[in-house]
């Protein structure tokens, strides 16, 4: 049921590997408010197992539904394309005009990217303006270093260098998810990343080096995120499924029976063991080791060190998870509150929380056009 009206409203949808996601948030004076939600499990066979759509046509049946029993208002929809499917990467390039620096990240992208240009969708933007004409200190050219350069070098150096956010993606795996909203009578106003969503809603305008796991049913996603820019990005086909699998292996349970023992795992969250039990703790262990890679890459690249964890998908919900990683990384671990920024009914807070992880991409894009 719809909490609010609202003509400047914007649909975040997420396309999960077990579920689809709606949040419908106004424009409220230039911040987000709730209208509404809502939620479905997937039909049978319209992913594949890592989470792309096989059905169009289902998936659009589905979206219909969700919309209809939340009584959304809005068409106009943002959306997200899954973080294994999409190519982004930081690159650096001199400083140049507008006209010129197309061609430049055209050029760049064929050097890295391995799909031929002309079968993906490349996107950028300048996140950063390096001025290496300054010292570290703030210092002018005129530094001790350069002067007893000949002046014609000093001003040949490029002295401003661009950062830019690259991203690409396929043709056809956007011509998908465009027919699934025309399908189903909704505008797409924009596409993006997970990660992008999920730094909007879990990190807003905190500039720290934060480390984004977003744990999901099939998959698991690292982000690691510098000044609000997603710099380094991986990702593993471990996920809550392969929990249940293990824990149904272990008990010599049926599956339903090992989400159900899962799920008991997340609400006891105050027993005094504060502990995960042995065969889930193995099962954890490629998601461990990748997040320790990724910290071990990025903080040795790039000499920084990352200050705090942030877990979201349904998978952080698993009970003390965030101790376990925060045990075993020395990191500040928490589970991420993608409500934080949002207006809602102080009422309906106990509800959110329970849900907000499982919400967290939706939620970040519902947020794009707002503020």
């Amino acid at each position: 049921m719809a909490l609010f009206s609202s003509k400047a409203s914007y649909l975040g949808i997420d396309f999960g590997s077990s579920s689809i996601k709606v949040v419908e948030l106004a424009n409220f004076n230039g911040r987000p408010r709730l209208v509404t939600y809502g939620f479905s499990e997937r039909g049978a066979g319209d992913t594949s197992e890592s989470g792309i759509i096989t059905d169009v046509a289902k998936t659009s049946e589905i979206l219909v539904d969700i919309c209809k029993k939340s009584k959304v208002g809005s068409k106009k929809v943002i959306t997200a394309l899954p973080n294994f499917s999409v190519f982004t990467s930081v690159i650096t390039l001199p400083s140049m005009p507008k006209k010129e620096l197309n061609s430049a990240v055209s050029w760049e992208a064929k050097k890295i990217i391995p799909t031929p240009l002309e079968e993906i969708i490349l996107d950028w933007k300048v996140i950063e303006e390096i001025d290496e004409s300054k010292t570290p200190a703030g210092g002018a050219i005129d530094d001790l270093a350069q002067r007893n350069q000949p002046l014609s070098r000093i001003l040949s150096k490029p002295q401003k260098k661009l950062k830019i956010l690259l991203t690409g993606a396929s043709r056809n795996l956007i011509k998908k998810y465009v027919e699934i909203f025309n399908k189903a009578g909704l505008t797409v106003l924009g596409l993006e990343t997970e990660s992008l969503a999920l730094i909007r809603s879990l990190v807003g305008n905190d500039k720290s080096v934060i480390m984004v796991i977003d744990l999901g049913a099939s998959t698991s996603s690292i982000t690691v995120v510098d000044k609000g820019v997603p710099f380094l990005m991986r990702s593993i086909e471990v996920g809550g499924i392969t929990i249940s699998k293990a824990i149904s292996n272990s008990l010599n349970i049926n599956i339903e029976r090992a989400e159900q023992f899962k799920q008991d795992l997340s609400l006891d969250m105050e027993t005094a063991e504060n502990s995960l039990p042995q065969t889930v703790e193995k099962a954890l262990i490629p998601i461990l080791n990748e997040i320790k890679y990724t910290l071990n890459f990025y903080q040795t690249n790039n000499n920084k060190k990352i200050e705090k964890i942030i877990l979201t998908g349904g998978t952080s919900l698993l009970g003390h998870l965030p101790t376990y990683l925060a045990n075993n990384l020395n990191i500040s671990t928490y589970i991420g509150d993608p409500w934080a920024r949002t207006i809602f009914p102080t009422e309906l807070k106990p509800v959110l929380d329970r849900v907000g992880a499982k919400f967290a991409v939706a939620i970040g894009l519902a947020m794009r056009e707002i503020g």
